[in-house]
């Protein structure tokens, strides 16, 4: 009995013996195999993300693997869910071990992004950081001005509508994966363009920006005559971003009081009269024959106006800074106006960018050496004192243009085959385009006639402008309509009332209109009977009248020698845009 229990014990314990070597040689198996699966650490490389425009899509993965008896994959699934976009120049780590199908073809390339694992389509991935964008070839879709560096406001040429653009690299990528700037040549002419005026194809760029009407509602801005100011529809309408900046918003609705350089010799008492009638913004002009401050740009582009300037100046240079840092610490908005083609002292240096007709000295609008000087100038002034706002004046062709171009004699220096309304917005392009760099909103005074439904002779027509700038300021100066119809000056509700209703309409036109701000006309009207006074009185009629035609941006008082009395005499009226 004994022995048998004994032989039984040594069998079972026998078999013990084999099913635990079995187990564990199972054990060992499976757990080989497991490792046969678990790849090795992949190699590295550090790039970025390339596209062929904007972002790319980003994906994470979930897999399920299903296993043998003996821990062999009987099955595997990979999952990849969608999980946002990155920007093309996203900085990236590309892993070597991407998801392929099971002939080996690549699906998804495996990333790592900011300390965390994503999977994007094979194609996205370079080590060369020139090499993020694809595009070789860009057409201009709106006129686009090439600058000599991708951080510099000097021009290098000029690329119309249509034209097909080498694309050679890029200043930045935006937070959106867009480009910034692209480098390009252009017939033999290399530079910088702001990309946000390119397309990708011909047929988009030459298209007409008709999303709601407003290439159909544009093409009957023509007068009954020829004016001269160039066809409404070959100019730009597509929307135009406009900026706000951190810590400075735009004046949307005020009172501007306007200063003149020679203000700057008693300037407290025009702080203290604007203080205590409650004006919230003022004018100060920065040129307008004469220069407020000693100016680099000046030097350089124009020395006659910098010599005549400085001459002059002796009376103002001291106080002209101190006056515009005084309404800034009072809190008030600055906006600091530059005429731009009404420049006699620059003709004296440049006759070559001025209209060549009987000894005119009117610098010519398509000149790209005047455009430089007016924006280095108004650059030279955010950046040294500050302002809020840079308004251009006199941005048009001269009063006599029509007989200019009627005479057949003048040569108005046009180098790049440009209508009159073309060179003007295309100035304006160019001129936001460079102040907003600088962090301040762009406004420009306009001829009252512009808001007259067609293209005028001095190549101003209102949507064409008002589109871009941030602020657009027309003059219908009540005496100005008619010098024989007195109605005009003797009804001022009557006569903003009416202009208005020519304006507001155009507003609506546009898909990006500037705030309406306008000169209102604060002297005493006319030289001529009847002679009408103008005070508190007549200030809130034409605030009110253009308010109830539906520009509701407030004003600013024109009076050309800055009467400090007739400030006073406005009193209450200053607040009429309320």
């Amino acid at each position: 009995m004994k022995k048998k229990l004994r032989t039984i014990i040594i069998v079972f314990l026998a078999l013990a013996m084999i099913l635990a070597g079995g187990y564990f040689g199972l054990q060992k198996i499976r757990e080989k195999n497991r490792m046969a699966r678990i790849p090795e650490t992949p190699s590295r490389t550090e790039g970025y993300l390339k596209a062929e425009e904007g972002k790319v899509q980003l994906y994470t993965r979930e897999v399920t693997v299903q296993e043998d008896f003996f821990g062999r994959v009987a099955s595997r699934e990979a999952l990849f869910t969608a999980a946002g976009e990155a920007p093309r120049g996203t900085a990236v780590t590309l892993l070597r071990d991407p998801e392929t199908d099971e002939n080996g073809n690549v699906l998804y390339e495996r990333f790592i992004i900011e300390e965390k694992e994503y999977f994007a389509e094979p194609g996205h991935f370079t080590e060369d950081k020139n090499e993020v964008i694809s595009e070789k070839t860009m057409y201009v879709r709106t006129p686009v001005t090439l600058y000599k560096a991708c951080d510099d406001y000097r021009i290098a040429g000029f690329a119309p509508k249509g034209s097909s653009l080498d694309i050679k690299g890029f200043d930045r990528i935006n937070d959106d994966g867009s480009v910034n700037m692209y480098e390009v040549s252009y017939n033999g002419t290399e530079g910088y363009v702001f990309a946000k005026y390119l397309a990708f194809t011909e047929e988009e760029a030459l298209a007409l920006y008709n999303e709601h009407g407003e290439a159909d509602f544009h093409k009957g801005a023509v007068a009954s005559y020829e004016t001269y100011g160039g066809d409404p529809l070959l100019l730009d309408y597509y929307p135009y971003g406009k900026p706000v900046f951190e810590n400075k918003e735009l004046l949307r609705k005020g009172g501007a009081m306007y200063l003149c350089v020679g203000c700057s010799d008693e300037y407290q008492a025009y702080l203290d009269c604007a203080l205590s009638l409650g004006i919230n913004a003022v004018c100060i002009d920065i040129f307008d024959d004469i220069l407020g401050f000693d100016s680099d740009a000046a030097q350089e582009y124009s020395p006659s106006n910098y010599n005549y300037s400085n001459w002059n100046r002796a009376f103002y240079a001291e106080n002209w800074a101190a006056m515009v840092k005084a309404f800034q610490d009072a809190g008030i908005y600055t906006i600091g106006r530059i005429v731009v083609f009404k420049d006699v002292n620059y003709s004296y240096d440049h006759p070559e960018n001025c209209i060549d007709y009987y000894g005119t000295n009117w610098p010519s609008v398509y000149s790209r050496g005047v455009w430089e000087y007016k924006v280095a100038l108004g650059i030279e002034a955010v950046r040294r004192f500050g302002f809020d706002e840079i308004q251009f004046d006199y941005v048009r062709f001269p009063e006599d243009v029509f007989y200019m171009q009627t005479s057949g004699v003048a040569d108005f220096r046009n180098t790049y085959g440009e209508t009159k309304s073309q060179g003007i917005q295309n100035f304006l392009y160019y001129a936001c385009d460079m102040i907003h760099r600088e962090g301040a909103y762009v406004s420009v005074d306009v001829f009252g006639s512009s808001a007259s439904g067609v293209v005028t002779e001095n190549g101003q027509y209102w949507p064409a402008i008002s589109n871009i700038v941030d602020v657009i300021s027309g003059m219908p100066y009540t005496d100005h309509f008619d010098s024989y119809d007195s109605s005009y000056w003797t009804d001022p509700y009557g006569t903003l009332y009416w202009w208005g209703g020519l304006a507001a309409p155009l507003q609506a036109s546009i898909p990006t209109p500037a705030v309406a701000r306008t000169w209102i006309t604060g002297y005493n009207t006319p030289c001529w009977d009847p002679y009408m006074y103008y005070g508190a009185n007549e200030i809130d009629l034409q605030a009110q009248g253009l308010k109830d035609a539906g520009l509701d941006g407030g004003f600013l008082i024109w009076n050309g020698g800055s009467d400090l009395q007739k400030y006073y005499d406005i009193g209450w009226a200053w607040k009429s845009y309320e």
